[in-house]
């Protein structure tokens, strides 16, 4: 999954999921009157402006470290690429919360303190402040219990915690609200008439034959059609908003490779054959390819035959436990595997279970006494195998809330899934199998329902070590790098230095100014920013980027406003060639009455084309010219031929032949109309977000912010 769809799909989560139940109190009643974290502190500096509104350095960072906190909890590796996608999606909302807040305020839209108690403590609250306070047995929320969770602790004093709630609960679901109510304006406000369904249904229902003649652009030649860059920026200026450009910059680069070679392949294998007889007499072999950093964490359990998807598999299924394999190459690593044990095991189980917690995972802070928790889930043995409820017991004792709304249920889960102790219980047991497991958190009390799909499975160790560059390969291509660099530091000895070494210069442009990866380079940031830190024409020094060196030169800068006609030819030259091209066809047709005097005049044959409608997009002979398809649907061309029409590869004449329709009885008008006016509503949301976009001014500072 990439890391923009991963946020995404995680934002609704983070609003609500940083801050707990326990933080929620005081701020509703009291709090709520600030109505936005700046009620609590003034920002020291902006990081930019939307229509002359400071975006607040303090918010942002705020924002931006909370939802990284939010994700590392969730076992999310926050890396570069990631912490950049992060910050443009705080930059993103914190600028659209701004562009919502003065648009509700022309239209004098406002969510009241009043109207957010309401919401809170009512059916309608939303569903990530509701399951706090639902009840795992009934499925309702308890309206009185928020509301006491709430009395209790209202006399908190805790500043921070005051922000944090008012920044991560407050503030979105009052923008959310306030942009409710202003959707619910233009999407009250569209309509789409039954005349207008029925007119399309007509117009779709017509069926056309036609002749035509074809004079096509490929015709003449291009090198015969000058276009001047005056002409390009006259058609620029007549279609602005199609040519706006953001800053950017462009570089030159070339690239010296680090990365690892063959005779750091073979030093590795070589290294790996030595380790190969210790691996193989180790009394433990899970502590030893621990011991010696394996790149694949030793898993102390079986895995199903059909679950392991390694290129050796068939022979490591033939080995005798206390065997191994290898060397042998898995991808950009070099391995050796032992056979451990098999025995036959089902892929997966379906189990319950009740958690007595004694250990918090995430602080590593006992929460119970163990000798209390093992007693307590000993207790919830005997009670059920005396007749007791195993659902009532979930409910009142387990303090696994997850699974605490299923009434203890797991549902079907994988080897390997769980921890290993609940693990071997599930899959190394029998159906029927009742007892009490203890695991890093704490004691479980397990029923095993269900076990399928039995087969073969190994316990495998596994010492995997990743190809690395050594030293010797890491300095010989940064002292290419630095010597390529120490004689061009201009763009001329650039350019010159290039061709006398024979090395292969690669182009990178629209670089804009919070982008953190460059397209054929990798990510880093740092680079970015030397490259809006300094002049065009400056040459880099070596620059690590992954495992290889850059050294880069500064080729040009692109300002922000409308494309230049250099930077908009490749797209304005065919269009305004083809227009000079289509003026000298349209005179090669002369005057004529008839389509066969059309075709006559310009030397070319009547073509026929049949079946012809508006849901078509394409035709056999003349492709996808819309403005074919037009005129073929086009009345007054019945009586005589159209004039010459200017298509995208070509001009056409065209006669229609006749014009039909065809039966359309099972059409439901209503229904057409209802779904047309859902489809527009659905989008409104983006359009009106997008309007106010393009119509306000947005000044992004964070560059020079450092960021």
């Amino acid at each position: 999954m990439s890391i923009i769809q991963t946020i995404r799909d995680k934002a609704a989560v983070f609003v609500f999921g940083i801050i707990g139940v326990s933080l929620i109190a005081f701020i509703v009643q009291d709090a709520f009157v600030g109505k936005g974290s700046q009620a609590f502190s003034a920002p020291s500096s902006t990081i930019g402006k939307v229509d002359g509104i400071k975006i607040a350095r303090d918010e942002y960072d705020e924002r931006t470290r909370a939802m990284e906190a939010q994700y590392q909890a969730q076992g999310y590796r926050v890396d570069e690429s990631m912490r950049q996608e992060i910050q443009n999606q705080i930059w993103n909302g914190l600028v659209s919360k701004e562009l919502l807040n003065a648009e509700a305020a022309k239209l004098g839209i406002d969510f009241t303190s009043k109207e957010f108690t309401d919401l809170l403590f009512s059916e309608d609250a939303p569903q990530e402040f509701k399951q706090q306070f639902t009840d795992p047995k009934t499925g309702i929320y308890n309206i009185e219990a928020a509301r006491n969770a709430f009395k209790t602790l209202q006399k908190s004093k805790d500043a921070l915690q005051l922000q944090q709630v008012n920044d991560q609960l407050i503030d979105p679901i009052v923008l959310s609200q306030v942009q409710k109510k202003m959707m619910a304006i233009y999407t009250n406000g569209t309509y789409i008439p039954k005349w207008l369904v029925e007119k399309q249904n007509a117009e779709n229902a017509q069926v056309s034959d036609i002749s035509y003649v074809a004079l096509l652009y490929s015709g003449i030649a291009d090198s015969t059609i000058k276009v001047s860059d005056a002409e390009i920026n006259d058609y620029i200026q007549k279609h602005q908003n199609d040519f706006k450009q953001e800053q950017s910059r462009s570089i030159a680069y070339v690239l010296f490779n680090a990365a690892a070679n063959h005779s750091d392949s073979m030093n590795l294998w070589n290294k790996m054959e030595e380790l190969k007889k210790p691996f193989a007499e180790a009394e433990d072999p899970g502590v030893f390819v621990t011991r010696q950093g394996t790149k694949s964490p030793f898993f102390d359990g079986y895995m199903n035959k059909s679950r392991i998807q390694i290129p050796v598999k068939d022979s490591l299924f033939q080995l005798a436990p206390g065997q191994v394999f290898g060397p042998y190459y898995d991808g950009k690593n070099v391995v050796i595997a032992r056979m451990i044990g098999s025995k036959i095991l089902p892929d997966s189980v379906k189990a319950r279970h009740i958690l007595i917690a004694s250990l918090d995972p995430q602080t590593g802070q006992q929460t119970l006494a163990d000798s209390v928790a093992k007693n307590r889930a000993d207790s919830i043995q005997r009670a059920i195998a005396g007749g007791a409820s195993f659902e009532m017991m979930v409910s009142q004792y387990s303090d696994d809330q997850g699974s605490k709304a299923t009434l203890g249920e797991l549902g079907y889960f994988a080897n390997g899934q769980m921890v290993k102790a609940f693990n071997d219980f599930c899959f190394e047991g029998k159906v029927g199998d009742k007892g009490v497991v203890k695991t890093e958190y704490g004691y479980h009390y397990i029923e095993v329902e269900d076990q399928k799909n039995f087969e073969q499975s190994y316990k495998i160790a596994y010492l995997s070590k990743p190809i690395e560059p050594s030293v010797e390969t890491d300095r010989v291509a940064s002292g290419a790098a630095t010597q390529f660099a120490s004689q061009s530091r201009t763009a001329k000895s650039f350019d010159e230095t290039i061709q006398k070494e024979k090395l292969n210069k690669r182009i990178a442009e629209n670089i804009k100014e919070m982008d953190y990866q460059i397209m054929g380079i990798g990510t880093s940031r740092s680079f970015i920013k030397w490259i809006y830190s300094n002049d065009p024409g400056t040459v880099s020094e070596p620059v690590s980027v992954g495992d290889q060196y850059v050294v880069a030169l500064i080729t040009g800068e692109k300002t922000e406003g409308l494309q230049n006609a250099a930077a908009a030819r490749i797209m304005v030259e065919p269009v305004l060639r083809n227009k000079k091209k289509a003026a000298e066809l349209v005179k090669k047709f002369g005057t004529y009455a008839t389509i066969e005097d059309a075709a006559k005049n310009s030397g070319q044959q009547v073509q026929q084309s049949d079946s012809i409608r508006f849901a078509d997009n394409f035709k056999p002979g003349f492709g996808n010219e819309l403005i074919v398809i037009g005129a073929a649907l086009d009345k007054n061309y019945q009586q005589k031929p159209s004039q010459p029409l200017t298509g995208n590869t070509g001009v056409y004449v065209v006669k229609v032949k006749n014009i039909g329709a065809l039966p359309n009885d099972a059409a439901n008008v209503e229904e057409q109309r209802k779904a047309l006016l859902m489809q527009l509503q659905q989008t409104m949301n983006y359009s009106v977000m997008q309007a106010l976009r393009d119509a306000a001014t947005i000044k992004d500072g964070r560059l020079k912010a450092g960021y």
